[in-house]
């Protein structure tokens, strides 16, 4: 067989079935018995029939067997199987949250098998998974890599119907079904909210990543936030750090202590800091520890917290902004869920809200929402 043997198997099986030499309700051959006649194994047989189940083509009845299922309900069938590809996975970021996950379970429902795979942030890997996800899935929920190189790709499948969501990125020119955090608008509520407590010098720490617009998009925040009260000098303010100092907390936390003993020593002192990511926020406790920095008397530190909050050293110190993950997972299923039955249309993109938490060593934080701009 020149193709995936379980592929030939199931593509010979929906074949007799659309000409009509195995009509609606006939039993179809056990796995057995269909590994006999294929000379293959059990599994693979196995594997050819359950794809002929979540097409639609074939059904289980107990006590009966399999039978070709009825082809009005066949073509009924909205969505049997949705891949979720992730650009890695990683534990010690937090990386799929677990929330995130069951969200796009729940709204896709018991009856939609979830596949979940990542690509190790290897741009190649990630377009290879792709192509082979999109002969095997009625769609695809993808947190990309934002290699622009995978766009063409990506773009492609959209724009020949097949349904795909991208999640937390935007890749630079890519124009498809969106769902993301209010970014821009997180970040501008909490750097409003440090000026409120008389901050005007504020810091902005976050790895380098040019092609995360979840990034650009905080850091958007930042500078619009500070240039409603006349501060000008973001730059000034700014830190970038190498991305591949996330796997080296040790070198991380000794380039945050850097920036943070200029930062704090200088003439124009910061009086507060926005971190991006929690895993900044991590190094910068450690760091301002280290020098002798008091959080929040000394420096008021603000985070997009993605991690459980009992991660972060004190992080009754800190304003977090916390992501709702369970709700962006669930609208894009649900997005998703919808291009599948609607079919072809104009991209869509969906910003969910995120959470306020102002720090207080005394009391437990308090959320506040944050409204989304539309």
């Amino acid at each position: 067989m020149g193709r995936n043997q379980w592929e030939a198997i199931a593509q010979a099986i929906k074949e007799q079935i659309e000409r009509g030499e195995l009509a609606a309700g006939n039993r179809v051959r056990s796995e057995s018995e269909i590994a006999e006649q294929y000379g293959v194994s059990r599994p693979t047989a196995h594997r050819a029939l359950h794809e002929l189940q979540r097409q639609g083509f074939l059904v289980r009845q107990r006590r009966w067997g399999t039978v070709v299922a009825d082809r009005s309900k066949a073509q009924s069938v909205a969505c049997g199987r949705v891949a979720f590809v992730v650009d890695r996975f990683d534990q010690s970021v937090n990386f799929p949250q677990t929330d995130l996950i069951r969200g796009i379970h729940d709204g896709l429902g018991e009856e939609t098998d979830l596949v979940i795979t990542q690509c190790g942030s290897d741009p190649e890997l990630e377009a290879r998974q792709i192509r082979k996800l999109e002969k095997s899935a009625d769609g695809i929920i993808i947190c990309p890599t934002s290699d622009p190189r995978n766009n063409p790709l990506l773009q492609g499948l959209f724009d020949r119907g097949y349904p795909i969501v991208v999640l937390d990125r935007f890749p630079e020119g890519l124009h498809v079904d969106t769902v993301a955090t209010d970014n821009d608008g997180a970040t501008l509520r909490a750097i409003r909210a440090l000026e409120e407590r008389g901050h005007r010098r504020i810091g902005f720490f976050s790895f380098y990543k040019p092609d995360f617009s979840s990034v650009a998009e905080r850091h958007a925040g930042y500078v619009r936030a500070l240039a409603e009260v006349n501060v000008s000098e973001a730059d000034l303010y700014t830190r970038w750090f190498p991305a591949t100092l996330e796997s080296n907390p040790a070198h991380l936390v000794q380039m945050v202590a850097d920036a943070l003993f200029a930062l704090t020593r200088q003439e124009d002192s910061i009086t507060a800091l926005f971190c991006v990511e929690d895993s900044v926020a991590s190094a910068v406790l450690t760091a301002a520890d280290r020098l002798g920095i008091p959080i929040p008397d000394g420096l008021e530190l603000a985070t997009f917290n993605d991690w459980p909050p009992m991660m972060l050293r004190s992080p009754w110190s800190a304003h977090r902004i916390v992501q709702r993950s369970h709700e962006i997972g669930a609208e894009a299923a649900k997005l998703l869920l919808d291009r599948i039955k609607s079919g072809p249309s104009d991209p869509r993109v969906v910003r969910v809200p995120a959470d306020f938490f102002v720090a207080d060593a005394g009391m437990q934080p308090t959320a506040h929402s944050m409204k989304t701009n539309s």
